[in-house]
């Protein structure tokens, strides 16, 4: 959804709203579900061509925001592969567990 919109904190706020408070049924805690929800945002906007902030950037190199867009795709989608089995480590080992 981020890179549709080109906001990741829409999006994420928008999955954070909607599926995190049933994160106990996914295996997950909330700040677990929400924390992986917020980096996928992150790096979807980052994949985005609608980006306020790609736009921009694009204009002052003065390409197009596809192109910006396509080059920042593929290490993108790297990072989601290998966030994924990160986090698993991480919240089986119990390193983001605070109680608030």
């Amino acid at each position: 959804m981020a890179v549709i919109s080109g906001s990741g904190n829409a999006a994420a706020l928008a999955f954070n709203g909607a599926v995190t408070p049933h994160a106990a049924d996914f295996g997950y805690g909330i700040m677990q579900l929400g924390s992986m929800a917020q980096i996928g945002a992150g790096i979807g906007r980052s994949m985005s061509p609608v980006a306020g902030a790609g736009i921009i950037i694009a204009g002052l190199a003065g390409i197009n925001p596809m192109e910006m867009a396509k080059r920042n795709a593929v290490p993108c989608i790297i990072a989601t592969v290998v966030r994924k089995p990160v986090m698993i480590v991480v919240i089986m080992t119990g390193f983001l567990c605070y109680n608030f």
